[in-house]
Order: structure tokens, then sequence, then C-alpha cells
């Protein structure tokens, strides 16, 4: 990646927050419209983004986002409170601004459908407000006192310099960089942070300092689009050229001087003395300030951007370690050498590769609560076309999943909320009233760590699931037979049928038979399941269930028959040795025992798998109960081989209908082992129980 495409993709990274920034403030605008603090930060980051799209050229968007900063700027102003079609330009302003950006990262000519209208819209409001108020020049204003004491802060950081040994600098040159701004360079969207970011990637910033204008006004009188810095100094150590570092001012060299020159080594040693000498002379109180200052400077939390290419490398190599580390402590040569030292080696050998993978797991875990947030302007939109009263309501948006599942999730939760909202919640408010329910309908998200999955429900109040509509449109689309017996589970799972649809007429809504098909599709290829709960005149629970992470497991080896299976650790509660008079059979039902005074379902495993299944008795067996977030149940092995950690492999195509196993793994001795999938044994079961 060269220099010019590094800078291109931290603008475009920064573009990305900002907008995952504001969108949740608009909606929360709509709950809100008084509240002139939201409506500053959204005005705030519209500004960042106008400012940083005009630095890189991006003339359709800085174009746009100039626009709507106008009238942001002016709704700052109006003491007036928000109407619901105000908010709504708002909201439909910044599906554009959204929109502009896709065209400009991804490079495409032209302008998204409604641009103009939108644009229009906004001109339109812009001729009304200020036609009833003063001019609009009269009240523009960047941002709050505020927000430019923040900006100084981040200038002052800057100028805290890096001592460095000049004997060691080598063949690199320490270049001093002069700029004079002029007062309007926010105005034209430029922003003093940029600069130093560019610079950054070139090299080292040891010092930079600034010259303020000497007639500052009053906080009353204060402009904040009004430049007050004068002129910017920078030192930098680099190996770049003079054009490599002018480059990165190449934006406003037009209307600002920019100059160059190379410091003086010995001019820079004088400083280094100079400012040696005035510590020394600090008194001991005052060093003691210092020390604690640069104690609560260690301990602030800092972030540095890394590829997600360069991660997976990553956690590809951690799961190579984690393989190779197997081999060494389950080898039998290496077991077979009775050494003490050895063995310290071999147990710290495994202690630190768990740390490891501990940590580098934990790069790849990200809290949900982006994908949660997002899905509050699907909920709203489709209200908004149903004429639907509907909030939706948010839990466990913190809890942790592979950022690699999060990518994935979002078009899966976008179809079941959809539907809840279309499908689930009753076509008005007086339908509801008549059922005893609220008039607004409400739609719970919720995520959690449930045993060795994570789970995420889609909750609703709404009528429910009609099974026999269900099953008669099933019996007309040819998916179910006349006059044959179905259970409710049976039924609803026809909902998952590719075509299947209930709705009479098909809209932008719903209607095609797409929905339910593509989300199951989606979470099974994440060896995930997605489960259905229902009451007619309650609601419904649209249940998905992930694993945690897709790459590496703890995991209990047992030998069932002649096979060797993993079961993930998460999942296990205890194993133990069966009271064979602890036992009984149902008829019908199957083998139960009683478990810690619970009842709990027997799963054979070697019936299951297909093996031996000539084999009847429970003496010499191990059972482990297996913890599952729809209750309980044992599962029957013939050895327990231990416990280690195993990187997971996908079988592809080949585990697509068996469901009991969800991967592969490579064990310490060489072998390969299937990992069970715990929640495709728990569906074999035909009940319910409670854990």
């Amino acid at each position: 990646m060269n220099k010019h495409d590094r800078v291109m993709q931290i603008f475009l990274n920064e573009c990305k927050e900002i907008l995952e920034e504001i969108a949740p403030k608009l909606l929360n605008l709509e709950d809100t419209p008084n509240d002139k603090n939201l409506i500053n930060d959204i005005f705030r980051g519209i500004h960042t983004l106008k400012g940083n799209a005009n630095s890189f050229g991006f003339v359709k968007l800085g174009e746009f986002v100039h626009h709507f900063e106008d009238l942001l700027s002016i709704y700052r102003k109006d003491e007036s409170v928000l109407d619901s079609s105000e908010v709504d330009l708002f909201i439909r302003s910044f599906d554009i601004v959204g929109s502009v950006f896709e065209y400009e990262e991804d490079g495409v000519d032209g302008y998204p459908t409604n641009y103009y209208e939108i644009l229009e819209e906004i001109k339109k409001a812009l001729n009304i407000k200020e036609n009833s108020k003063e001019s609009f020049e009269e009240i523009v204003s960047a941002s709050s006192f505020a927000h430019v004491a923040q900006e100084s802060v981040i200038v002052k950081k800057m100028v805290e310099h890096t001592q460095y040994n000049l004997k060691d600098i080598g063949d690199k040159k320490i270049y001093e960089i002069k700029l004079e701004l002029d007062s309007d360079i926010y105005l034209r969207g430029y922003n003093h942070q940029i600069f130093f970011r560019l610079l950054e990637s070139l090299g080292t910033l040891l010092y930079s300092n600034y010259i303020i204008d000497e007639n500052i006004p009053t906080l009353e009188e204060f402009n904040t689009e009004h430049s007050y810095v004068k002129s910017l100094y920078i030192y930098l150590l680099s190996d770049s050229d003079e054009m490599d570092i002018l480059d990165v001012f190449e934006f406003i060299a037009q209307e600002h001087e920019v100059s160059l020159s190379v410091v003086d080594l010995k001019e820079l040693e004088t400083l280094q003395e100079k400012e040696s000498k005035e510590e020394e002379s600090q008194s001991q109180e005052t060093l003691y300030v210092q020390n604690g200052s640069k104690e609560h400077k260690s301990v602030a939390k800092s972030s540095i951007r890394v590829e997600s290419a360069k991660l997976d490398e990553l956690f590809d190599s951690i799961g190579e370690l984690v393989i190779a580390q197997s081999y060494i402590s389950q080898n039998e040569k290496i077991r077979s050498i009775n050494d003490n030292e050895l063995n310290q080696y071999l147990e710290m050998l495994s202690k630190s590769t768990r740390i490891i993978q501990s940590k580098v797991m934990s790069l790849r875990m990200i809290p949900i609560r982006d994908t949660f947030l997002k899905m509050k302007r699907v909920v709203r939109d489709v209200s908004v076309k149903t004429s639907k009263e509907i909030e939706l309501i948010l839990s466990g948006e913190d809890t942790e999943i592979d950022k690699t599942m999060v990518d994935k999730l979002s078009e899966p939760l976008i179809h079941l909320l959809r539907n809840s909202v279309d499908h689930g919640i009753e076509e008005s408010a007086h339908d509801r009233v008549a059922l005893g329910k609220e008039e607004c309908g409400n739609i719970y998200l919720s995520a959690a760590h449930k045993g060795s999955s994570f789970v995420i429900e889609i909750r609703d109040d709404g009528r429910g699931i009609d099974t026999q509509k269900i099953l008669q449109k099933a019996i007309e689309k040819g998916f179910a037979k006349e006059g044959a017996s179905y259970t409710q589970d049976e039924i609803i799972n026809f909902l998952f049928c590719a075509g299947f649809s209930t709705a009479n007429s098909i809209t932008d809504i719903s209607g095609r038979g797409v929905g339910l098909d593509a989300v199951r599709q989606s979470i099974e290829e994440l060896r995930g399941k997605v489960t259905v709960e229902s009451e007619l005149g309650v609601g419904t629970i649209f249940r998905i269930i992930l694993p945690l992470t897709l790459a590496i497991i703890d995991g209990l080896t047992i030998r069932v028959d002649n096979e060797m299976l993993i079961v993930p650790t998460l999942s296990v509660v205890e194993s133990f040795s069966p009271i064979i008079k602890d036992i009984h059979y149902v008829k019908g039902e199957g083998e139960f025992i009683n478990y810690r005074g619970e009842i709990l379902p027997i799963v054979r495993l070697n019936r299951l798998l297909g093996l031996n299944k000539s084999k009847t008795e429970f003496e010499n067996s191990t059972f482990i109960c297996i913890d599952h977030e729809r209750g309980r149940y044992i599962i029957q092995v013939d050895e327990l081989l231990g416990r280690q950690q195993v990187v997971i492999k996908s079988l592809g195509v080949l585990s697509n209908n068996v469901k009991e196993i969800s991967g592969a793994a490579i064990l310490g001795t060489g072998q390969i082992a299937l990992i069970l999938n715990t929640e495709g044994v728990r569906d074999h079961l035909d009940f319910e129980y409670s854990a």
C-alpha cells in the first residue's frame, strides 16, 4: 500500500466512524427533539465530515454535506422545538450523505436516487428559516466553545515533544514546517488535526508550537468558525524527501503559506540542553507533581488501527501454535522422559500458549452494540411505512462476539425485525387495546452468552403465529400434505421454506417468501441455528444461537466406540459414572436419569451417530451432563481422553446434513476428531426441559 492509499484509508475509516456515531443520535432526536446538545453533536460530526471530504477532494460529498451543515447550523440557533417532519428531513438527508460516501468510496459516477429531491427540500427549508429569522451569515457558528477547547487540547498534546538522542538519528533529517494560516481555514473545511495525522505516517513528530492571534475576543463574541491560530510550527523526524512532506499540504498550499526547512542539529542540541537545565532547576514539589502526572498518563487508554487481514494472519498463526503445542504435550516420546525440569518447561509452554491464545481471541471479540443500534433505524423505517407505533428495546448490547460473525449478522437481524414489525405486531393500536395490550407495540432485541453459545433473541408482544393459517398455506403451496398430522414446531418450520409467505400481497417490506429462508441459510453458514417460539395472541420469539467463536475452542476429548470426538468444555457441566438404579425407561419417550434431583434425558451417541448401535448396556460407560439454554441433557460416552485446545476446521458441504457435527480438529496425536454440535444433539430430543 503506497502513501496515497494509506492516507485515503485513514480518511475512509474516519468517515465511517463519524457516520456510525451520527446515525443513533438522529434516531434519539425523534424522541427528544428539543435536545440542543444532541443537535450540536450531530452538527459537529457533519462539520468534521465536510472538512475531511473537502481536504481529500470528495467534491460530491463535500457539496451535499455543506448544505446539510447549513441547515443544521440554523436549527442549532432556533429556539423552537423540531417537529417530526423536520427530524425526518434530517434522517433522509443523512441517508443521502451515507449513499454519496459509498459512491465516492467505490468511485461510482453520478448521484444516488433522491439526491436532488432531498437537496431541494434542504434549500427550501433554508429559505423558510432565513426569511423568518436573521440571515444565515449572522447566525453561522461552527460549534460550541467546548469543541474549540477540545481541539486546543489535541494541539497541545502534539506540542509535547519527544526527547531524542541526536547521535542515534543517523541519515534521517529533522524538518521544520511552518504554516501561515488565515482566519477562515475552518470555513473551508480544513482542520489542524489532519496535518498531524498525515505527518505521523511519514515519521516521528518531535515538537510543535503555534502562535495565536493577540486580539482574541471575549467568550460572548467568540466565533468558533474563525481560526485564531496565525502560525503553526511542526518539527518532524523523517527519512522522507521534501516533496513527500509538502504533498501533505497539497490541498491548502494555494490559500496558505507553507514553508519547509531542515533544522540545524546544533541548534536543537542547544534547545535540549536548555530544557534539561530548566528541568533540573525545578523544585522537588514540582517534580513530584510531574511524576504523578506521568504515572497518570501511563495508565491512560490508547488504541491503534490494525488491518483486519493482519489480525486474521495473527489468528491463523496462533491456531498453528496451539496445534504444535498440542503435538508436543501429547507426544509419547516426550511424555516418556522422566525429567521434572522438562515437565516444568512443558507446563510453562502450555500456560503461555493459552494466555497468548486468549489475548489474541479477545482482539477479535467486539460488543454487538453497533449492530444493535443500527437496528433502531430499521424498526423506525418499517414502523413508519406500516403506520404502526413500535418501540425497540435493547439489552445485552455489550455482550461480545467474534468480529467475523458481527459483520454477517446485520442482514439476518434486519429480516427478522422487519418480519416482527410487519407480521408480528397487530395492524392497529385499536386492535392491541381490544386485546388488553398497550397501544405501542414492543420488540425486544437482546444478546447473551449461554454456555458455549452466543444467543440473540428478537421477541415481540404481538399477535403470535397462527399455525392453522401457516399449515393451510403450506398445503396450498405443496409443502405439506392435507390430512397429515404435524406438530407445532413442524408447522412453524414451514416458514423457513424457500418461497413460503403468508402475505396476501407483495410489498417492499414482505411477501416475496425469501426472508426467513435467507435468514436460516446465513445463520447456518456461521454454524448456528434459528429457533422459533410463539403463542397466539401473546407474541413470538426468534432465537439465533451461534458458537462464541469460529476458530479455537477448549474441548473435552471423548471416545465413542472407535471414534474420537470433541465436546466444547463451555457446554460441559460435569462427567460422572452412572448409578444404574437411577436410570429409567419411559415408553415412547426414551431413557432418563435422576441427576442431582433433576430428571434429564439420555442421548446414546453411538446410536445417534450410527456407530455401534447394538451396544445397549450402561455399565462401564461415562455420562456427561451438557448445559443447554433449552434444558440440560446427558450424553453417554465410552471414555474420557482429556481436555485440550483445538483449532476448528470446517468440513464444508460434508457437514451440511449432519447437524450433530460442527467441524473437525487435529489432535496432538495427529488424529482427526469430529467436534460435537451440542445444539444439533439437543434437537433430537422431542421435549423441553427446564435447566
